[in-house]
């Protein structure tokens, strides 16, 4: 089934409107959205009652000394099933999501394929994601990682995850659409199912998307200016 995936962009405590990455222009989400008046996650997750969020913790993306939201995201994991994205860089890091969320996803921008498979060796591989997070065609990476997208894509085949989640941060935000190219060939070369988000902009894009193969599309910005009714995220 097709699952259409509420992305919450936590930091600092409040959900922030992402556009193109540049998270240090991140604004308070009620400035931006016509279907809530607030910017706390949990009223935002009653509100849209949505069956399933992934939870970007910024925070933690920034790094470890920039703090976390971890008692924000283990709040909205009652309320519906949560991915978490918590810039993984360890398997503690993996041990610590795990707890507060459903499923966790280990991002190429802090982690290397060590880390992946040191975790899909420690933790149940089965509520194991990996993100590729795109930027300008790119992986966006602190790491070693120099493969292409489409190589990372055929060297995550070789790990026991459970999802294969793509983002293309250029878009997000920006109702700009989808590259229908890449993410066909993305979708043949994984042997995961793959879930996208970036530049989903209606119903179009998500009936598009359904029919080249992808799993789920992660959604914000569509949502919140009703281009993708809210229905959409009841399953």
């Amino acid at each position: 089934m097709f699952r259409t995936i509420l992305v919450l962009d936590i930091f600092d405590g409040i959900v922030v409107h992402a556009v193109r990455g540049m998270r240090e222009r991140y604004l308070p989400i009620a400035g931006a959205s016509l279907v809530c008046e607030t910017s706390d996650a949990i009223e935002i997750v009653r509100a849209l009652d949505p069956e399933e969020v992934y939870a970007a913790d910024l925070n933690r993306i920034r790094g470890r000394g920039a703090g976390n939201n971890f008692s924000v995201i283990r709040d909205v994991s009652r309320y519906c099933r949560t991915i978490l994205s918590c810039g993984v860089r360890s398997t503690e890091d993996v041990s610590l999501g795990l707890a507060i969320a459903d499923t966790v996803t280990i991002g190429t921008e802090n982690a290397d394929f060590n880390v992946i498979g040191q975790a899909c060796e420690t933790a149940d591989a089965s509520r194991l994601h990996v993100n590729i997070d795109l930027m300008d065609s790119k992986i966006l990476t602190n790491t070693e990682i120099s493969l292409t997208p489409m190589e990372a894509v055929e060297k995550l085949n070789e790990y026991p995850i459970n999802h294969l989640i793509i983002i293309d941060l250029t878009k997000v935000g920006t109702e700009s659409g989808i590259n229908i190219g890449f993410i066909e060939e993305a979708v043949a070369r994984s042997d995961h199912p793959v879930i996208f988000g970036g530049g989903v902009r209606d119903m179009s894009d998500l009936d598009l998307l359904r029919d080249i193969g992808i799993a789920g599309a992660l959604v914000a910005t569509g949502v919140h200016n009703r281009a993708i009714p809210v229905e959409m995220l009841r399953g």
